[in-house]
């Protein structure tokens, strides 16, 4: 039996160790999302009186799971100035939007001003300094 466990080891242990640091990495990466009943309760949201960014992703992009540590700065660095809304495409909700809003990949960030008006959009990796310059010109 030792035997065994040591030749497993020595084969196969660099494969394990890598399948685990992955699952880690996703686990640590992967985007919880905002979550809406309905299309209604969301759109109520999106014209609540503050700008708002909204992330559309999906936990299989591999560009948005690179991209989360910039989203969750730029949140911090906006917190009190706009809202952050991550919708995920995968879910009833965020799909609705995004077929509304002719999103055809991920990820897609959309400002929308204080009354629910888009007034940028971006397909792709979130360019941060265009985001933040966005809300800005949004502010009321």
């Amino acid at each position: 039996m030792k035997e065994r466990l040591l030749r497993f080891i020595r084969e196969d242990g660099l494969t394990v160790l890598i399948v685990i640091l992955l699952v880690a990495v996703y686990a640590y990466l992967r985007t919880p999302g905002d979550e809406f009943a309905t299309l209604a309760e969301l759109d109520t949201r999106l014209a609540a009186g503050q700008p708002t960014i909204v992330e559309f992703y999906a936990n299989n992009c591999s560009i948005c799971l690179l991209n989360k540590p910039k989203v969750d700065q730029l949140e911090r660095d906006l917190a009190g100035q706009a809202t952050v809304l991550r919708l995920d495409v995968k879910d009833n909700v965020g799909l609705a939007l995004a077929a509304r809003w002719n999103v055809v990949g991920t990820p897609t960030f959309f400002v929308l001003d204080g009354a629910g008006d888009v007034v940028y959009a971006r397909a792709g990796a979130p360019d941060i300094e265009a985001l933040k310059a966005a809300v800005a010109a949004a502010q009321p």
